[in-house]
């Protein structure tokens, strides 16, 4: 073999360092046996257990005997096609059954084992097949799998073949030597090469014992293969069962990325041990607590890869007490992990949590450099970790310039030893353990993966448009609404760091596509960075460096490739340019850049609306939708009537208002008191309290949101004045009036029996007449988790309310104020005077005269219950849901963008053909509600604004669906143009039999897509969050909600009346409009398929 390192420099230590660092050094030894081979071991187990199973791979088992047989025969091929010892063989694929069994044959042969990811590209495969000079790349998996490989292979000029065990076994006449290269792993290099880590036997081995040692495997344990082929980690996961006569378990990616798939495979296959990232933790955990189950048989789980957050293993210890959690540190030039920490629940406080004392036979030692000399670090003091013992590999193959640089003569132990400078800032804690303080240089770990980020730049650099670079680690503060609807399905978590490059243009700008393509050739998928952003010039530091920290946050949207960018003209589109590129969070906006191809959305664009408004702008929510780029809103000119603004604040009056209900509110009340017993009208809410909380506090800042905002204590009352209403009374409410302090003692709960009295209270009608029609509870999960239950009518309130209230319950918290703020406790007493003033306005009338146009004639019913309506119907429901996967997302806001719509368009178009194939009609209405926030006098108010619109769809048989969805485009664009007149004034002018009191009149379903304005938020260390509960009712015969489930997904949730369908039947209403959807988002299929052949019918049908 070579290319092997033969010379180690000596580390400069300064005078006495060597004695202080001996004394001071973290060392273990232990006796452990590392002369046979794994494949030894193997052929001892098949002898006398050959049916005992050593590896699960789908639907393939393994033998021990089985495994020794293919072991043997697959060296005797090798040796064959002239594969000798210390000869490189590249083993290509996903792990599996076949890479187990080549790596053992290699063992068996003496040769050396380089894993090739079938994930990488051809180029990269090419270059690291030349640069280790692999004689062979053998082929495992399918050859979908092979094909980037192949190409790379052949490009390198290195034969390939895939497994064909020959007909009689190989035998090895003596035990490997304990120096004998046993594999190469490529890891990131600072230069731009990657570097080539060599791992002896000995070491592996060593790695293998302490591995058993330490976790105490035997052979009932059956062990998770998580790891790709390319991360370290996956040589011990897929070897140590075997030393142990144990169980090799091959999970694929699907299984070992989806926490819930995670979840029940564990279970179902019995797993003992599993090591993943910290993300993954998460997503496991999260499943867990959805499910109510633990992950069966699994008694340890290592994290590795990532730092481990405190809270994530506090979290642990909280969730699955019982399963014990090992962190686990090691760099790749070692072999594997060199550190182990059993860990129990973090004291709060903590900031990092150790990676804990040696396996056996590591030595650790912490150093610091001053003036070119390395001096020890007294214990609790910050140096550079090295790495001494059996475990530090044998240096880079080939690359005797960095090896140099990182691997020395070993001044502390045993004479020929070496050591390894890791990188990486620690100290010493007091009870003996190593805490991990980050990197010293600019390598990372991002899912595992280990990477300089100096080779992404220059990479990058490489391109002919790229004057200059840089590459950062950037964390989204993204972490989810602040207001979502529960769900079942395993929520998204936060999301995770993500690489950004910066970069200079020499010329042109290159678009992002251009960049990226360049860049997937050439690096590993996990290297290309997420997000590009331009800049003038890039910061530097006094020295003439790249200053890192002046670098700027990501934009969260970046501009289109598909056009070139065009600055504003004149103060008018330069102003629009700014507002827009403020609120869709994009680097910059161009003149001709349409509002939705830069990410908009109908909640955005109500905002845009607003913040237009007040400059006077006559632009509505149908322009910004159509086009919205700053040259078409600056054409549109100045509304004649000038923008009313935000009036200024009234002074402070402590006594109680009486002011008439809005008409959004009177339609709400109307229906509660035909029916005052029934709670469908309850709007429930747990506000998720994770961290530190201080229950005083919150309850101080609870007294300041009421006193700010009085309507939530209003008392109801009926007048005798008639006024036209069905009631033929006037309603009015008396703010405020109530109290509804924060209860001041906290009731200890499990998260079930929160569940249950959150069931209770929603199934408690509010009596508007005689008591608040607000309730609180606080509550303390296991684990310290505080949930608020809020429990209110829905005349108070929105979900849009909901972001408002708790975004400033949390500045409260944070904040502290001495009082409430006088402007905000008189917001919606200028929000009633704006309404009625706007109510009396021509335009509302006009859209009062669309309405009744639209609506005329015959309605249509909705008929797809399977059981006769009720008389009195309890309104008890039933959700089932599904996620839009990211392909499906991405081809449903493409066929927005291209017809000129928000996402909402095709969603209503798909679930409009889903009812009207179930209702045998062409004529449907669905409901939409809409926030009505896009005057600036209402952006702000913790109130109940909701417009409700019933959207009358004509499902013309003959039309295509691109026709069809055009068609519902502008049936939804001139609802929101008359969106302002009340649906209960049109409802009182429609014929009495549009009405009825077992059916929600004029529209028994509804499609809400509204999303939420603010995102999750933390104050004081405590996060806020309100999750809104499944009250268990539903006012509509049906109704399909639509909510971002995480980057780049979308849940869909069907919500039904079990007394008018069945589960199987509500189900097949949401896959059809699956199948719709699918199809309206197919350009081609949308092009020629017509409404009346489209197929609807599910698979599992049988209608």
């Amino acid at each position: 073999m070579t290319g092997l390192p033969e010379h180690y420099p000596r580390l400069p230590l300064a005078e006495g360092a060597r004695e202080r660092a001996v004394a001071t050094a973290l060392i273990r030894r232990e006796p452990y046996e590392l002369g046979e081979g794994v494949h030894a071991h193997v052929e001892r187990f098949a002898a006398a257990h050959p049916d005992r199973t050593a590896v699960e791979d789908g639907e393939v088992s393994l033998g021990y005997g089985q495994l020794a047989d293919l072991t043997q025969r697959t060296a005797a091929q090798l040796a064959v096609a002239g594969i000798r010892e210390g000869q490189i063989v590249a083993v290509g694929g996903r792990r599996g059954a076949d890479v187990i069994t080549a790596f053992l044959a290699l063992e068996l042969l003496g040769a050396v084992y380089l894993p090739v990811d079938a994930s990488w590209p051809a180029a990269r495969v090419e270059s690291l097949l030349t640069d280790s000079g692999a004689a062979l790349l053998l082929t495992t998996g399918t050859p979908a799998d092979s094909g980037e490989l192949v190409k790379g292979a052949r490009a390198a000029g290195v034969p390939t073949t895939p497994p064909r065990p020959a007909d009689a076994p190989y035998t090895r006449t003596r035990p490997p030597a304990p120096d004998e290269v046993r594999y190469v792993l490529y890891t990131s290099g600072s230069t731009g090469r990657p570097k080539a880590a060599i791992v002896e036997h000995r070491g592996m081995l060593n790695h293998l014992r302490a591995k058993i040692d330490d976790l105490g495997l035997t052979a009932d344990d059956r062990l998770a293969q998580t790891a790709p082929l390319s991360f370290d980690i996956s040589v011990w996961q897929m070897l140590a069962p075997l030393l142990v006569g144990g169980r090799v378990q091959i999970f694929a990616d699907e299984q070992a990325q989806d926490g819930a798939l995670l979840l029940e495979e564990l279970r179902a296959r019995g797993t003992t041990v599993l090591e993943t990232v910290p993300t993954l933790m998460r997503f496991l955990l999260d499943a867990q607590e959805t499910a109510g189950v633990r992950p069966g048989a699994l008694r340890w789980m290592i994290a590795t890869g990532e730092e481990l957050p405190p809270a994530l293993a506090r979290r642990w210890h909280d969730t699955l007490p019982g399963i014990r959690l090992l962190n686990a540190y090691g760099p790749t030039e070692c072999s594997d992990d060199v550190t182990h920490a059993e860990l129990g629940p973090p004291a709060p406080g903590v900031r990092h949590l150790p990676i804990g004392s040696p396996i056996g036979n590591a030595e650790l030692y912490v150093l610091r450099e001053e003036n070119g000399q390395w001096h020890a670090c007294a214990h609790g003091e910050t140096g550079e970790l090295f790495v001494g013992g059996l475990v530090v590999g044998r240096g880079y193959l080939g690359d005797p310039e960095r090896t140099a640089l990182a691997f020395f003569t070993d001044p502390f132990g045993a004479d020929g030893g070496r050591l390894y400078r890791t990188g990486d800032a620690v100290r010493v804690l007091p009870d003996g353990q190593l805490e991990y303080l980050g990197r010293v240089d600019r390598q990372v770990k991002l899912g595992g993966v280990r990477m300089e980020l100096a080779e992404i730049e220059a990479v990058l650099g490489g391109h002919p448009a790229v004057a200059a670079c840089a590459v950062a680690v950037h964390t989204p503060d993204d972490t989810g609404a602040l207001v979502a609807r529960e769900s079942a399905h395993t929520p998204v978590a936060a999301q995770p760091p993500r690489l950004v490059a910066y970069l200079t243009a020499s010329g042109d700008e290159p678009t992002e596509a251009a960049l990226r393509t360049h860049l997937r050739d050439r690096l590993p998928a996990p290297m290309v960075p997420h997000t590009f952003v331009v800049l003038p010039r890039l910061p530097l530091t006094r020295n003439g460096k790249t200053d890192y920290k002046a670098l700027p946050a990501p934009p969260r949207r970046s501009r289109p490739d598909t056009r070139a960018y065009t600055p504003p003209r004149g103060e008018a589109e330069t102003a629009i340019a700014a507002l827009v590129a403020g609120l869709l969070g994009t680097g910059r906006v161009g003149r001709n850049d349409r509002f939705l191809e830069l990410g908009g959305d109908s909640l955005l664009a109500m905002r845009l609306v607003a913040a237009l408004r007040e400059t006077g702008s006559a632009a509505g929510l149908r322009d910004v939708l159509r086009d919205g780029s700053p040259a078409a809103l600056a054409a549109l000119g100045h509304d004649r009537r000038p923008a009313t603004g935000a009036r200024p604040a009234a002074p402070r009056d402590d006594a109680p208002r009486t002011r008439p209900l809005t008409p959004q509110q009177a339609g709400v009340y109307f229906h509660w008191r035909l029916d005052p017993l029934s709670p469908y009208y309850s709007y429930q809410g747990s506000l998720e309290l994770d961290g530190p909380l201080d229950v005083a506090r919150l309850a101080q800042a609870w007294s300041l949101l009421l006193a700010e905002n009085p309507l939530l204590l209003a008392r109801f009352a009926e007048t005798d004045e008639a006024d036209g209403r069905e009631a033929g009374h006037e309603v009015v409410h008396h703010y405020p009036h109530w109290e509804v302090p924060l209860p001041t003692s906290v009731r200890e709960i499990t998260a079930e029996a929160f569940r249950a009295v959150a069931a209770e209270e929603a199934a408690r009608p509010f009596d508007l007449l005689g008591e608040p029609a607000l309730r609180t509870g606080l509550f303390r999960l296991p684990g310290g988790q505080h949930r608020l239950l809020v429990t209110m009518h829905e005349l108070l309130l929105d979900g849009w309310g909901a972001t408002v209230l708790f975004q400033r319950l949390a500045e409260l918290y944070e904040q502290r104020p001495a009082g409430p703020d006088p402007e905000r406790a008189t917001r919606y007493d200028r929000y009633l005077d704006h309404l009625t003033e706007r109510l009396a306005s021509e335009e509302v009338a006009e859209a009062g005269e669309y309405w009744l146009r639209r609506l005329a004639g015959e309605l249509p019913a909705l008929q797809i219950a399977q059981r006769p309506r009720p008389a009195a119907p309890t309104y008890r429901g039933e959700i089932t849901e599904a996620v839009l996967d990211e392909e499906l997302s991405r081809r449903l806001r493409a066929t927005a963008v291209a017809a000129s719509a928000t996402a909402f368009v095709p969603l209503l178009a798909a679930y409009a053909l889903a009812l009207g194939y179930y209702s045998d009609a062409d004529d449907v209405i669905v409901g939409a509600p809409m926030a009505g926030r896009e005057r600036p006098e209402t952006a702000d108010v913790p109130a109940f604004t909701l417009a409700m619109l019933p959207l009358r769809l004509n499902l013309d048989p003959a039309a295509t669906l691109a026709e069809f969805t055009a068609q519902v485009r502008e049936t939804v664009y001139d609802a929101y143009a008359a969106a302002e007149h009340p649906f209960g004034w049109t409802l009182r002018r429609l014929p009495a039999a549009s009405r009825s009191s077992s059916a929600t009149p004029v529209f028994q379903t509804m499609l809400n897509m509204l999303p939420y304005p603010a995102r999750a938020t933390t104050a004081s260390d405590v996060r806020f969050r309100f999750v809104e509960l499944d009250t268990g009712y539903t006012k509509y015969d049906c109704a399909l909600y639509v909510q971002p489930h995480g980057p780049g997904q979308l849940l869909l949730q069907y919500a039904y009346q079990r007394e008018l369908l069945d589960a199987p039947a509500a189900r097949n209403v949401l896959e059809s409009t699956l199948i719709a959807l699918r199809a309206l988002t197919d350009p081609e299929r949308a092009e020629h398929t017509t409404v009346r052949s489209l197929d609807l019918l599910p698979g599992d049908d049988q209608r």
